[in-house]
């Protein structure tokens, strides 16, 4: 087993924040919470039976279940690149996409050699689905599918394009659940392999399930240190309260969101981990994020400028770091604390540090549901979009055009944003193709606009925060205003056997999710930037720049 230390926690808080935490450690001290946890007791979370929360803790097994696997797994992996195989095209959304990112850039970080070089598709978007075209050879590329229900609109389109490519079973492999769609598809197109999700897992909890472990083993990610950093965090879980990190972030995030700090500032410091953000903002927002409440994570927060200059008393940082000191963090950190935000530390560390984050993070958000009433294992809100998708695309079939949006100009954001004050956020909803550089322009759109408002801005790319912060968007408190930005796509992909193609998904994605928040009283925008997203993101950036 790898030398993977027990994850540490530390907190720097005010005297009526200490008091709240204290206050709800009592409770979870008295309510057994560790205990009960461990023990599966469905009623940490609400009455005994309710849907969705008994059949959905078996990631407390996937450690164990996923060292059973690992023999098959780096099997495979030999196979595959003895036979020439040289990259991998995950096709997967939310929980199935995101874990399988944050473990191939923690590898590539790493400096480990061999494997297959991991390509996502997690959009609609014909340019990004062109893109990964162009990068790879069809016979030299395995496909995996993956999708927990089987059956996600996004995911099945993928692969019906990406088997048009190339129809060899051969060269495609399927994670999913037992009887679903994709099993049966995979069954029928004489799919290589297929490898079964544990039904008791949501998809956001599923980092060490066959969701994680299947592609971090085809791309040569260390799967053995991952899943003994894992099982040395969950040991570190079961300890009593005073002793247990996890369990104590989950108590303090909870309690400080009661304390009206609802925006949790992600912070990853340790270079390994630099990628665990938007893995851990879905785990967080879907979770906690329904019946009017929730934690809206917010990553690289501007208004924060560092740690909490100019913070509002909206945020709570959460540090994710590793074992070593760090001067210039601890600085940070101690100025955060003299502006009033309260700190958050998270430590992990050893070989295994991601399969520990992994495992710290999911206690955390558990025991945070149950701190703030709520159940962290469905997604009762997700569904709206999907339908609302749905009905777009049966408009279009009966011969409707697609619901048109108005260019992007600056009186159109700055009508949006006006008066925009914490605790109201606002969400940048961006149906572009996913890369560094629309992640870049993003960013500059929101540090400009952040300049004269001190609410939080988040940024996600759609379809893909759909099945992730979407959820908190719908069901969370109605604080949140959102700006959708479309475009027009250059690259036509058709969809075999479907009566739309890839750009028509894309915009009624964009076009339903504009209905969903409309109709739950959120306040929205839809542009489009036009064909040349690029030049109308800087255009209007610049636009907005001047009447400042």
């Amino acid at each position: 087993m790898t030398n993977t230390p027990a994850p540490s926690l530390r907190w720097r808080l005010s005297d009526a924040e200490e008091r709240a935490v204290d206050a709800l450690l009592r409770r979870a001290e008295e309510e057994r919470v560790v205990e009960r946890l461990h023990a599966r007791d469905d009623t940490l979370w609400g009455p005994a039976g309710q849907a969705e929360v008994a059949d959905r803790l078996g990631w407390l097994d996937a450690p164990a279940d996923a060292r059973a696997l690992l023999p098959e797994l780096l099997e495979l992996a030999a196979a595959v690149e003895a036979e020439g195989f040289t990259d991998v095209v995950l096709a997967g959304m939310g929980g199935s996409s995101l874990a399988p990112e944050v473990i191939w850039r923690h590898r590539l970080q790493s400096g480990r050699t061999g494997g297959l070089r991991l390509r996502m598709i997690d959009s609609t978007d014909p340019d990004a689905v062109a893109t990964v075209d162009a990068a790879t050879e069809p016979r030299r590329t395995l496909v995996l599918v993956s999708t927990k229900s089987g059956g996600t609109v996004e995911t099945l389109s993928l692969f019906r394009h990406l088997w048009d490519r190339n129809p060899d079973g051969a060269a495609f492999v399927a994670v999913t659940d037992p009887g679903t769609q994709l099993e049966g598809i995979a069954a029928e197109h004489g799919f290589r392999a297929t490898f079964h999700g544990d039904p008791e897992i949501g998809g956001r909890f599923s980092a060490l399930s066959p969701f994680g472990t299947v592609p971090a083993a085809l791309c040569g990610a260390d799967v053995a240190g991952l899943v003994d950093g894992a099982t040395a965090a969950l040991e570190a879980a079961r300890q009593p309260l005073d002793e247990n990190a996890a369990a104590r972030l989950g108590v303090a995030i909870a309690a400080l969101a009661e304390q009206g700090r609802d925006k949790l500032v992600l912070r990853v410091e340790d270079p390994g981990l630099q990628w665990f953000g938007p893995w851990l903002e879905q785990l967080v927002a879907e979770s906690t994020g329904k019946s009017g409440r929730g934690l809206l994570p917010v990553m690289s927060d501007p208004v924060a400028d560092g740690f909490g200059v100019r913070c509002t008393d909206d945020r709570q940082v959460l540090a994710l770091r590793g074992p070593e000191p760090d001067a210039a963090l601890e600085a940070a950190l101690a100025q955060a604390r003299e502006d009033g935000v309260p700190v958050l530390e998270l430590a992990v560390g050893g070989e295994g540090d991601l399969g520990a984050a992994f495992v710290a993070c999911e206690v955390a958000t558990a025991v945070a549901g149950w701190g703030l009433g709520v159940n962290p294992f469905d997604q009762p809100d997700v569904q709206a979009a999907k339908d609302a998708t749905s009905a777009v695309l049966a408009e279009v079939a009966d011969g409707a055009p697609l619901p048109p949006a108005p260019e992007a100009t600056p009186d159109a954001v700055l009508r949006l944003v006006d008066g925009l004050r914490a605790p109201e956020y606002l969400g940048l909803l961006a149906y572009l193709p996913p890369s560094e550089g629309a992640a870049e322009l993003l960013g500059r759109l929101r540090k400009v606009l952040a300049r004269d408002h001190l609410a939080a801005i988040t940024i996600g790319f759609g379809p893909r925060y759909l099945h992730s912060t979407g959820q908190l968007h719908k069901g969370g408190a109605a604080q949140g205003r959102f700006l959708i930005l479309q475009h027009d796509p250059r690259a036509h992909r058709p969809i075999p056997d479907a009566p739309y193609d890839f750009t028509t998904l894309l915009l009624a994605q964009a076009a339903g999710d504009e209905r969903t928040l409309a109709a739950r009283g959120r306040p929205v925008a839809r542009l489009d930037l036009g064909s040349d997203w690029t030049e109308g993101l800087e255009a209007l950036i610049t636009a907005i720049e001047e009447r400042r």
